[in-house]
């Protein structure tokens, strides 16, 4: 019931074979039919990265997540199918702080298909369409940015993002981790006033042109690297535009 569901909302006939070409229409389909969201935070609503019920949330209210649940519900596809897939904690580059996030501050998936390993991640709010190779020097573009993967040792990948210049994205530990150990920060991230996911809303979605990118008070539509941003002077009008461009139903609290 989880596959029909899922290959129903994201607009995509149930591949037939275990292979990147599938991994890759998978991938890019969740994109532009699941938006990175974090509406029932701001609500106070308790998450979960149970797919069933995270499969509910996204298929009965037209809805989205962070990481853990959108890449937890990917896994849980991808091995259904028959993927040899894992859990990997990724951390993203702290930019004010200088430093790297905490250990299990993000979670990805490791595909392994024909010996070679692919990152697959669709928790990021504005990343790449694609799954991409866990290969030295591996280059990679699409309508929202240029990425590159330099390797660290047998275990660590940096993706770097190209931004004038080349910039540290995201640090990738290979090493197959469990769904309980990103407990402790799944809650973090729905509870802490340190996090900006408690403070502000945040909705984002692919599109084969860019992105729509959805905060408290601009809606930003990038197409063909062209931006435009429209201000929203109230909560009525940002229920309007979030109802109009996602089709959802959740009305916003706060």
């Amino acid at each position: 019931m989880l596959i029909e569901s899922y290959f129903k909302h994201i607009r995509l006939n149930k591949p037939q074979t275990i292979s990147y070409s599938s991994l890759k229409q998978i991938h890019k389909h969740h994109l532009l039919s699941i938006p990175f969201e974090n509406i029932d935070i701001i609500s106070q609503i308790p998450l979960s990265m149970n797919p069933s019920e995270i499969m509910k949330k996204i298929a009965n209210g037209k809805r989205g997540g962070i990481c853990f649940e959108t890449n937890s519900l990917l896994f849980s596809v991808l091995q259904e199918l028959g993927f040899n897939v894992s859990f990997i904690s990724t951390k993203f580059w702290n930019e004010e702080k200088q430093c790297w996030n905490p250990e299990f501050s993000h979670l990805s998936i490791l595909v392994k298909i024909d010996n070679q390993n692919y990152l697959a991640d669709v928790g990021i709010g504005g990343g790449f369409l694609e799954p991409l190779l866990l290969r030295d020097h591996y280059e990679y573009s699409d309508s929202n940015g240029s990425y590159r993967m330099i390797k660290q040792d047998d275990s660590n990948f940096i993706l770097q993002k190209f931004s004038g210049i080349w910039k540290d994205l995201l640090f990738i530990s290979t090493i197959p981790k469990q769904l309980q150990q990103f407990e402790e920060q799944f809650l973090y991230f729905q509870t802490s006033n340190e996090t900006i996911f408690t403070q502000y809303k945040i909705v984002n979605l692919l599109t084969k042109e860019g992105r729509i990118s959805l905060s408290d008070h601009q809606l930003k539509v990038t197409k063909n690297h062209r931006i435009c941003l429209t201000e929203i002077k109230s909560q009525n009008e940002w229920q309007s535009i979030f109802n109009n461009l996602f089709n959802q139903k959740a009305e916003i609290k706060g």
